[in-house]
């Protein structure tokens, strides 16, 4: 060891060391190295630095080596390379035979020559400077055997009937490596143009609809209004808004509908006139808008500074709702894929009565009352105009790679823009939370402005952390203003507020002139990219697509399938897509969140989308992980036994559900008992229904004042929807939906598409506090009154 030491100094010249380490092991060992000087390292009293002193360098001497040694060695070059491997062997060997042990003497150990040099290993040799081969220098050459021997672990030969190695997935504990087939990258620069522009229907279409009931003055007054006032019990509006028709009661089948965007032949002829690849509406965009927002923004949270205290202290995340997945297929016909909403379960809609309650306050708040009762089934159909039905007004618009369409519900001449604004109705909190409990979350109450329940700034934190994204999206795609929000329980409206787009982008985005415009324009731009990477799976042929960005992860998945797939033999193939994006300001690189805030700044987008070259069963895995997230399971309605009955019976749509795909839809896995959170809400909602019929008995008889009408109305001129008369019910009247009533056939092709997410509520313990603080007030009254009775 000491030998290589020394010798390792001069490794320039692999025959030079090879000599130098002969050289040495015949010589004595170097003197050792003289102590250390700790007077370098004392330390002084003075304020003055001493100079530190340098340590004496011991330099190693050169040993000339001798002449006859140099005259024997091969000049240096590339073949003298080759000796730097026996260098290794010539030193060990010499340090151990020449050099004396300073410790105990060890037994070498015996080496094996390399296979190639076996053979001649044999045969004594004065070269020969392996230790302990004198022993086998004894042996003959004929117990040695130089080939392999017999292969015990070779495989079969094959045959017939051998069966073919499928490689198994990666097991779940054992991170797989991602390895791409393709992969495109690229900066998205500062816009310096809109991200949409204006194309003129190719057919003519209806007048947009106006607010009726003196519903516009919301428009100009910010805040909310109420319906009727809860303390003066004056009405702000006529008192024929308050009670809702029943869904079951109203003909659906008399309006024009909803048409998918596959089956728009507008949106067609456009995609093809204006050479663009992809079509699609406001309902099938804005989930995958979504989406890529929450990747490039980094999981911003959103901002409800504008809030009383009951809400500092609540989560300001998205929903998960919001965050669901979003599915959706994409049509191929002639060169354009018309990109419709997808779901697992198809027909749920007509079991779900926010879908149906949307169209129809849509009419009941734009119509009057003659003529919205010529829509309900109690009256006769209204004659059927001459020739082809007109279009509902709808607004085109096309991007670099889109025609996007979306429908124009309400229009004011004096709001600025188009004057063209949404209309949004907002379920209050157990309605959303405990679906098909609809008639008994019916009595739920909004009692005051503010509050963390039953309150219209509950109902406004919910839009801003469930809804305020897609709004956005869906208002810039219509070139709208913003939107009305009608507050209902299904049975009972409370009030009114008019939300402008810049309300809603300071409450996504934070506070500047243009911060939604320039999100928009980011999402449009990122969404344009992936769609053309999509359909490079599958070219020419309808896919399905499944988007989602996690929470607290930096990449969005897509998954990709074919549509339409016969094989019986194969399983439908899969690919699945990872978009990554990394936002720069003025060419510094920050936090997404950061980047969506700052408004002056340039803001330049890296992204990488990259096709995943893994196996289909892992592809599937995390798909079905994704559809997992997407799944929300439905609580049991009170008092129902039998709820696969009660299932397959609720219709909202008119149609007559009967056949064994009816009976074959329903799935025990899809229905949960109610935690506690809902049970509580179900209660204050019970406590709510109890109030009204209090009131309703209290002002039985009296006139309704309604502001701006200078003599009461009596209560008996005051008319539901439908031609009844309000206050004949009596304290057990019915405010549900009658879910067995039969209606008339609805074709499938008008169901209105427009989605309500279920939302997450009760992790907190101010809700909770809230909740029951409801409860015992109410059982307080509920004990007054009857303490008052028996008095």
């Amino acid at each position: 060891m000491i030998v290589w030491k020394q010798a390792s100094h001069r490794l320039q010249s692999p025959a030079r060391c090879l000599a130098t380490a002969r050289h040495y092991a015949e010589s004595k060992a170097p003197e050792p190295h003289p102590p250390f000087d700790l007077s370098v390292f004392s330390t002084h009293s003075s304020t003055k630095k001493p100079k530190l002193k340098k340590p004496i360098v011991h330099k190693k001497p050169s040993v000339p080596l001798p002449k006859e040694t140099l005259a024997t060695l091969p000049p240096p070059g590339p073949s003298g390379e080759n000796l730097f491997k026996e260098l290794r062997n010539v030193v060990s060997t010499s340090s151990k035979a020449k050099v004396p042990a300073l410790g105990r003497k060890r037994k070498p150990k015996l080496r094996p020559p390399p296979a190639s040099s076996r053979k001649d290993s044999l045969t004594p040799s004065s070269d020969n400077i392996y230790l302990g081969l004198s022993d086998l220098k004894k042996s003959s050459t004929s117990e040695w055997s130089t080939s392999w021997g017999e292969d015990k672990l070779r495989p079969p030969a094959e045959s017939s009937t051998t069966e073919l190695y499928v490689p198994r997935a990666t097991p779940p504990h054992i991170p797989s490596l991602l390895i791409y087939s393709r992969r495109i990258e690229g900066l998205l620069e500062p816009a310096t143009q809109v991200a949409l522009e204006d194309l003129k229907p190719t057919s003519p279409h209806r007048p947009i609809a106006k607010l009726a009931h003196g519903l516009e003055r919301v428009l100009f007054n910010p805040g909310v209004h109420w319906l009727q006032d809860p303390r003066s019990r004056v009405y702000n509006f006529p008192p024929y808004l308050e009670k809702i028709p029943k869904v079951t009661d109203f003909a659906f089948e008399r309006l024009a509908g909803f048409i998918k965007s596959s089956r728009d032949e507008d949106l067609w002829d456009l995609a093809k006139r204006e050479k663009r690849t992809f079509a699609g509406s406001t309902s099938s965009l804005s989930g995958m808008l979504s989406q890529i927002y929450f990747l490039i923004s980094g999981d911003k949270d959103v901002n409800t500074s504008n809030l009383s205290r009951h809400f500092a202290k609540e989560p300001k995340t998205f929903t998960p709702g919001q965050r669901m997945p979003a599915s959706v297929v994409m049509n191929y016909h002639e060169g354009v894929y018309a990109i419709d909403s997808d779901s697992d379960k198809p027909g749920e809609s007509d079991k779900n009565i926010l879908t149906w309650m949307g169209t129809l306050l849509e009419k009941y708040l734009t119509m009057d009352p003659e003529e919205f009762a010529s829509y309900t089934r109690s009256e006769p159909p209204p004659p059927e105009e001459e020739g082809d039905p007109m279009r509902e007004a709808y607004r085109y618009a096309k991007s670099a790679r889109f025609v996007m369409r979306s429908q124009l519900d309400c229009y004011d001449s004096r709001l600025p823009g188009t004057g063209v604004f949404d209309i949004k109705t907002r379920a209050c909190l157990p309605i959303r939370l405990d679906l098909l409990n609809f008639e008994e979350n019916s009595g739920y109450l909004i009692r005051t402005q503010n509050g963390i329940i039953e309150s219209f700034e509950k109902e406004y934190y919910d839009l801003i952390r469930s809804a305020f994204l897609k709004y956005s999206f869906q208002v810039r795609i219509g070139n709208m203003d913003g939107v009305i929000v009608a507050y209902h329980n299904t049975a009972r409206m409370f009030g009114f507020q008019y939300i402008p787009l810049p309300e809603m982008d300071e409450a996504l985005f934070g506070p500047g002139a243009g911060v939604g415009d320039r999100v928009f324009e980011r999402c449009i731009s990122i969404l344009e990219r992936v769609a053309d990477e999509i359909i490079q799976c599958f070219p020419k042929q309808s896919v399905r697509c499944t988007f989602e960005k996690e929470e607290r992860k930096d990449v969005m998945n897509v998954w990709v399938e074919p549509a339409v797939w016969e094989s019986t033999e194969e399983e439908r193939p899969i690919r699945q897509l990872e978009v990554k994006a990394s936002s720069y300001l003025d060419q510094d690189p920050v936090r997404g969140s950061t980047a969506v805030s700052a408004v002056n700044l340039p803001w330049t987008i890296h992204y990488s989308i990259s096709h995943l070259s893994g196996m289909d069963t892992d592809a599937r895995a995390n798909l079905a992980a994704a559809k997992a997230r997407q799944f929300r399971a439905y609580n049991i309605p009170s008092g129902i036994d039998d709820i696969e009955r009660f299932w397959t019976g609720l219709n909202f749509s008119g149609r007559v559900l009967e056949g064994p795909a009816v009976e074959g839809s329903f799935n025990m896995e899809s229905f949960r008992a109610p935690s506690g959170n809902i049970e509580r809400l179900r209660a204050v909602a019970r406590s709510g229904a109890e109030e009204t019929r209090r009131l309703e008995v209290e002002e039985r008889g009296r006139p309704k004042v309604v502001l701006g009408e200078e003599e009461p109305i009596p209560q008996e001129v005051v008319l539901e929807a439908g031609g009844t008369v309000v206050g004949n019910e009596g304290e057990d009247g019915d405010v549900g939906v009658d879910v067995e009533k039969e209606a008339e056939v609805v074709d499938e092709a008008l169901v209105p598409m427009e989605e309500e997410e279920e939302e997450e509520v009760g992790q907190h313990e101010q809700i909770m506090n809230a909740l029951d603080r409801v409860l015992r007030e109410e059982s307080y009254r509920v004990q007054g009154r009857d303490n008052e009775r028996e008095s």
